[in-house]
């Protein structure tokens, strides 16, 4: 049975008290209340009415779960807007000034959320805006004011600085709008605006008459520490670093100012105060700035070799929760980092700009502004130093029932949940048994997170042990040991932690090498391959010569260290030294770019046509493109790209570049510009994989490009880590 005109409105005023943002459940609830409206408010034929009916439906919209993502939401609500919007535009004297004012600020949540929560394109955005502009007539002043506004805001995230002055000025020049707009919320959003333009001092205009207000010392943080303001940044920082409810960019200024004054410890009590905010994947805009900021502190702490393992409680109450409870700050950074940076690029392809990853970069990489600015005492409690509550229920078998689950990361989770509640109980001996099982655990798998992990279990036992020389006992400490070359072999292989935390343990294991080993000797082997993978060749030949002062062992005069011996020299650029270890080379590849270069080409042609068909390691796929590129062997080049495609095959979420793999982008990047130099591109096709179908359409230029983007994201990665420029391969 239809409902009457009072009863829609006691439906509508039921279903309002469902509203979230009034006390309500909101959800499936709240939205099918609203929907049911509907109908009965179309066959009344009343249009204000009508009209009340939607908007409240719209508005109930926004807390639908969003079972298939976004699109869910939006797919559903812009029509129900549209059709008030034309409806309105046909007849605007039939409906009240308050539900228009509705609409429009409901619509205007819909650009907000386009542009900065649920990314969409520029050009659809400033469609939309344009389809507003003609339906909104001239006497909507404040109106037209708000397109304009999101004009401005939409040019900010493409970093069109000059576009956004211009926009400015002429918003500026119609005074303080009388609608749409929260003062604070407007002022605090332009601000940051201007910061990421890199205008700090209209960022201070803007926010000038919110500077006496308490509540928004965090909004001006930023811009007091990039304007050389310290003593009022300190301030900022210091009233409301430890409140609760901060936004995420409130954050991300506490993170930013901490990790660029030199107040890391402060830094980290912020991120643990503030953790909820990074439990999911960075999936907006500000969530991008913020996990940036978060990155930023978390390379300062590695830097510093500050670095250790943390408990991240998780009190949800899904018995099957398989998050990670055991952290290290590398852990948090090779998870947000590579978020980061691929939202910032897929925005960028939004925008048709490269601003925001550009912009990105620079926070991801700055420099302290001051090494050390003194902060008054702590306010409360440093959050980062809290014992954690306990997670499992620690009985006499209990590791060795986490033992024997099948090999998963259920296993893994069920170690971290012992070792959890064993710090918690101040059960140093379980916790060392736990550590020590959980390391080995992590030495067999694959992947950044994992290896960060096994490397932070390995670090506090060895800090452990170099406090407590005895607690370990002869069994414990063989297991620890075992675990050392390993453990430096993956961090040096695959971009993992800070070089100054690889330099850290070194420090703390050697002093504790035990006589009669080949301890030693494995230190002082990593040692050489840090600085080679810093670039520092003064540095490696000293790490060498220490080296090579020891007692010669078996174990690195096997072919594969020889080899790896051999690529050291070649990285920096010490043909001559490779030249020298041919007779144990045997004519491998690692050969032909010295012999070339030393105007040997005889002998370099005659190991490139022996080898160049079999080459299926990184480091010789390299070395034959490069001699390829270097002699015009164009044909030969052409068949080991083709032969080597998989090597090449990345996504975004890819961190997994090894140095090898490095190497082999160089090499494929001169020998595809060669090919379309010598007017040699064509169309070709990706073969398929088991993740992709085969992609037509590929060229040489097109190839060379996508390598140049994912070689700069790897080499970046590692120059990051090595905290030097000179990281990757010599291009020679």
């Amino acid at each position: 049975m239809l409902l009457d005109r009072e009863q829609i409105r006691a439906a509508l005023e039921a279903a309002a008290e469902l509203d979230p943002e009034d006390g309500g459940p909101g959800g499936e609830a709240y939205v099918e209340a609203t929907r049911a409206i509907v109908p009965h408010a179309e066959a009344l034929g009343d249009p204000e009415l009508l009209y009340r009916a939607r908007l409240s439906f719209a508005w109930a919209l926004r807390s639908k779960p969003l079972k298939k993502g976004p699109s869910d939401f939006f797919h559903e609500v812009l029509p129900v807007l549209r059709t008030c919007l034309l409806t309105w535009h046909a007849e605007p004297h039939l409906f009240s000034a308050h539900n228009v004012r509705a609409m429009w600020n409901q619509l205007f949540l819909i650009v907000d959320a386009y542009t900065w929560l649920y990314p969409e394109p520029a050009q659809r955005i400033h469609r939309l805006l344009d389809d507003l502009e003609r339906h909104c007539p001239p006497t909507r002043r404040w109106t037209r004011y708000a397109i304009d506004h999101h004009r401005m805001r939409v040019e900010g995230r493409r970093g069109d600085a000059d576009a956004v002055e211009r926009l400015w000025r002429r918003l500026r020049a119609q005074g303080d709008p009388e609608e749409h707009f929260l003062r604070d919320g407007k002022a605090t959003g332009d601000a940051l605006m201007w910061q990421r333009l890199g205008r700090n001092d209209r960022a201070l205009e803007v926010l000038a008459p919110l500077s006496a207000d308490r509540a928004h010392a965090d909004d001006l943080i930023t811009p007091y520490l990039h304007a050389g303001r310290l003593e009022e940044a300190v301030a900022a920082h210091q009233r409301s670093y430890a409140r609760q409810g901060m936004k995420l960019e409130d954050v991300a200024a506490h993170l930013e100012f901490c990790a660029r004054t030199g107040n890391e410890e402060r830094g980290l009590d912020v991120l643990h105060r503030n953790l909820h905010y990074f439990r999911g994947e960075v999936s907006s805009v500000e969530a991008m700035w913020t996990a940036a900021a978060a990155v930023l502190l978390c390379r300062r702490v590695m830097e510093k070799d500050l670095d250790r393992e943390w408990i991240w409680h998780c009190d949800c109450d899904d018995p099957d929760c398989d998050f990670s409870a055991v952290w290290s700050y590398a852990d948090l950074d090779s998870r947000l980092r590579w978020e980061v940076v691929d939202l910032s690029l897929r925005v960028d392809e939004l925008n048709g700009t490269s601003f925001q990853s550009e912009q990105v970069a620079a926070l991801l990489n700055a420099e302290p502004i001051v090494d050390a600015l003194p902060l008054p005492p702590d306010t409360a409690e440093p959050r980062h130093r809290a014992t954690p509550p306990p997670a499992a229920r620690i009985t006499a078998d209990a590791l060795d029932r986490a033992r024997a689950l099948e090999p998963s990361k259920d296993r893994i989770v069920r170690m971290q949940r012992l070792l959890q509640s064993a710090i918690a109980e101040g059960e140093s001996e379980l916790a060392t048994d736990i550590r020590l099982a959980l390391m080995e655990e992590l030495a067999t798998r694959k992947g950044q997170f994992w290896r960060a992990g096994h490397f932070t279990a390995l670090v506090e036992l060895a800090r452990l042990h170099a406090a407590r020389p005895s607690f370990l006992g002869a069994e414990r400490l063989e297991r620890v040991w075992q675990a050392v070359p390993l453990a430096f072999d993956r961090v040096l292989t695959f971009p993992t932690v800070h070089a100054a935390q690889i330099r850290g343990l070194l420090r703390t294991l050697e002093p504790h090498c035990r006589p009669g080993t080949d301890d030693l000797h494995h230190l002082r082997w990593y040692a050489v391959e840090l600085e080679v993978r810093r670039g520092d060749l003064e540095a490696a030949t000293a790490a060498w010569d220490a080296f090579d002062a020891l007692p010669p062992i078996e174990t690195y005069a096997t072919r594969p260290n020889v080899l790896r011996r051999a690529q050291w020299w070649l990285d920096l650029g010490r043909d001559e030294a490779v030249e020298a270890m041919a007779p144990l080379l045997t004519a491998e590849a690692h050969l032909l770019l010295p012999y070339l270069r030393a105007g040997r080409v005889d002998e370099a042609r005659e190991i490139h046509e022996r080898t160049h068909r079999t080459a299926q390691h990184p480091t010789a796929v390299a070395a034959h493109l490069e001699y390829c590129a270097r002699t015009g062997e164009v044909r030969h080049g052409r068949e080991i790209i083709q032969r080597s495609l998989d090597l090449f095959h990345t996504s975004r979420d890819d961190d997994e570049c090894s140095i090898d793999r490095v190497r082999a982008y160089e090499a494929a990047i001169r020998m595809a510009d060669r090919l379309v130099a010598d007017g040699l591109d064509e169309t070709w096709t990706w073969p398929a994989d088991a993740c992709c179908p085969p992609e037509g359409d590929w060229t040489y230029a097109r190839f060379a490009a996508s390598c140049r983007l994912e070689n700069g994201l790897f080499t970046t990665r590692w120059d990051e880590l090595m905290g030097t420029p000179a990281t990757g391969p010599r291009a020679g």
